[in-house]
């Protein structure tokens, strides 16, 4: 009797270590929640390491050949390149939100010319053999671009033109909900 006893005891004592140890490890997983609590305030210098790719300030720095506020609020405008190599010409306009709301430009590419006035005559968007315009489009759209812009980012388009001759050095760049960018030269 006095050897159940002991095993009755000591199993006792081995479940009652076992509910202290299981009950040891509970308040050390708490304990890294609240540094992770904590965490966020460091988050803060991590968003100042690198520019998110186009963002406002990753491409900053490519200068602008002409500058435009877009109607859509908040948008600015900037023709990067404009460049002429062989029969067409590029453009790729960066449009930065500097607003502080979402801004949904949308760019009707049948709207987009170029204009050399001295010469009168005009410029549309390049179509390929499928009638799509040579350009940046919206995906499952064959005539236009149109994409969210958050505020402080920024996106760059492009399109392509038959080129003006050599001897044409500045035409106007029109692009729908902008001012024209008047006698932009042309890069060669």
């Amino acid at each position: 009797m006095r050897l159940t006893a002991c095993a009755l005891i000591l199993g006792l004592a081995a479940l009652a270590g076992c509910t202290t140890r299981e009950s040891a490890p509970t308040p050390a997983p708490a304990a890294p929640p609240r540094a992770a609590a904590a965490a966020p305030p460091a988050a803060g210098p991590v968003a100042t390491l690198a520019p998110v790719p186009g963002s406002v300030a990753a491409v900053a720095g490519a200068p602008a050949l002409g500058t435009q506020e877009g109607k859509w609020a908040g948008t600015t405008f900037d023709v990067v390149e404009f460049r002429r190599r062989g029969n067409t010409l590029t453009a790729k306009i960066r449009i930065s939100n500097r607003g502080a709301e979402n801004a949904e430009p949308d760019i009707h590419l049948n709207e987009a010319y170029l204009m050399d006035a001295a010469a009168g005559k005009k410029y549309e968007v390049l179509k390929d053999e499928k009638s799509e315009y040579i350009a940046s489009l919206r995906t499952g759209w064959r005539d236009r671009w149109y994409e969210t812009v958050k505020p402080g980012q920024a996106t760059t388009i492009w399109m392509k033109f038959p080129a003006p001759p050599a001897e044409v050095k500045a035409v106007t760049l029109t692009v729908p909900g902008v001012p024209p960018f008047e006698e932009l030269a042309i890069q060669d």
